[in-house]
């Protein structure tokens, strides 16, 4: 047996969803890193958003200048409806494909959204988003999880590129009046096994963990559409969550793609096998569900008629 394995007072590695080699816009891979590691970076983004509270109780500087110096963007969504407001998936029930009707009302927004844009947040959405050559996309996400999601850690003409697109986002965010159920994935790094239930779950990755989202963070809200949804090494993330913008199309399109912002903090609270559409048929997988933990802290409870009547919309 090799001297690293019998190694006394060896650190136990934790998932970092966003620590590995970025190949794909579609999907965050991850690595085992150290504990000591993790703690060290959630340490920083916590003394990142004492730093960002702060500035907003300066007065003597506008808005606009107090959201340029902030490390991770401001938290612009709302839903005053009960009616729009979710509560998460039961754990057992049936994942359906988004409607129609909700696709519609969502590519209607981000279409106004995008008309209103400036030229520079149009670009910003080009090379990051849609461009076919995703280094741009690659660089600035590693390079926010490497600076624990502060912005200023970027040279300065990547943090000029993702706060234009924070502040498309952001306009989304503040028109939107519904939250969103979505899906993200996650693929594991090979030296970790796949997961077909909750006991296979690695550490960090298990009901009851907190993660960060430092990255942008792309979604859909239908599990078929997400690259990996039948495959083992991908773990599978249910965000119930008014954040975000809709990125994808209205009517009978299979493109329900959403772009998370980056900053997030997430509180895994279930794990469980699904059932759910996969486009020509039905499946099953483990989902794990996840929960804003800013969002939910802030959030007035729903009442009673409301809660039951969202559970299982999309």
């Amino acid at each position: 047996m090799g001297a690293t394995s019998t190694r006394p007072n060896r650190e136990r590695g934790l998932i970092d969803v966003e620590g590995g080699k970025i190949t794909e816009r579609e999907l965050k891979a991850a690595r085992a890193v150290a504990q000591e590691a993790m703690s060290e970076a959630d340490h920083t983004r916590l003394s990142n958003l004492i730093t960002d509270m702060a500035r907003d109780k300066d007065s003597e500087k506008t808005r606009a200048a107090r959201d340029r110096e902030r490390a991770t963007p401001r938290d612009m969504s709302h839903v005053e409806s009960p009616r729009l407001r979710r509560t998460p998936i039961p754990e057992i029930a049936y994942r359906a494909p988004m409607s129609a009707r909700q696709r519609k009302v969502r590519s209607a927004l981000k279409n106004r959204v995008i008309a209103a844009a400036p030229r520079s947040q149009h670009k910003a959405v080009e090379t990051l988003l849609a461009s076919p050559d995703p280094t741009s996309w690659q660089r600035v996400n590693d390079g926010l999880h490497k600076a624990s999601g502060d912005v200023h850690g970027l040279a300065d003409k990547d943090r000029a590129m993702v706060q234009r697109l924070d502040r498309a986002i952001g306009a989304y965010e503040q028109l939107n009046d519904r939250d969103h159920t979505v899906y993200v994935g996650v693929r594991l790094p090979d030296n970790v096994g796949g997961v077909f239930d909750k006991r296979d779950l690695p550490a960090g990755l298990k009901v009851g963990s907190r993660i960060a989202f430092d990255q942008f963070t792309p979604a859909t809200h239908n599990l078929h559409e997400l690259p990996g949804h039948d495959d083992q090494r991908v773990v599978v993330l249910e965000i119930t969550t008014s954040r975000g913008m809709y990125m994808g199309r209205a009517g009978t399109s299979d493109d329900t793609s959403h772009l998370l912002p980056r900053g997030m903090h997430l509180r895994l609270t279930h794990a469980a096998v699904v059932p759910y559409a996969t486009g020509g048929g039905f499946g099953e997988r483990l989902v794990v569900q996840a929960e804003d933990v800013f969002a939910a802290a802030a959030a007035p409870p729903l009442p009673p008629a409301a809660s039951q009547s969202s559970k299982g919309k999309k």
